[in-house]
């Protein structure tokens, strides 16, 4: 099982992170969904070299809309900061923020958005 430290946001932002689970995939590309530790609505993780979802997370440190470290994908704009192992996608939205945590070992991480942004677009405004 792998342990993920769940953010704590505020009720409201937890309330709105609950629908997103509700419509995350069950597969991400080709990975499947895996239990984390410890249980919670707000982290979602797939596949062995784990690709990890955490909703309610803070504004990234140096966030701007207008970096070109930000890309939109399907309506949602994810800010990157890329680190030598993982790779951490936020999606700044106004009622939750969602990081998608992808280890650098994963080529084609634009699927992952995609997969992942339809989910926040339709849940998280």
């Amino acid at each position: 099982m792998l342990h993920v430290s769940p953010p704590h946001p505020p009720n409201a932002v937890a309330v709105a992170c609950s629908r997103l689970t509700d419509h995350l995939p069950n597969q991400l590309d080709n990975l499947n969904s895996r239990l984390v530790n410890p249980r919670s609505p707000l982290v979602h993780a797939w596949g062995d070299r784990a690709v990890v979802l955490r909703c309610g997370v803070p504004t990234p440190a140096g966030y701007d809309a207008n970096s070109p470290s930000t890309a939109a994908v399907n309506g949602v704009n994810w800010f990157q900061q890329v680190y030598p192992r993982r790779v951490v996608w936020t999606a700044v939205r106004k009622t939750a923020n969602v990081e998608l945590t992808v280890p650098t070992s994963y080529d084609a991480q634009g699927g992952f958005l995609v997969d992942v942004g339809s989910a926040v677009a339709a849940t998280v405004p």
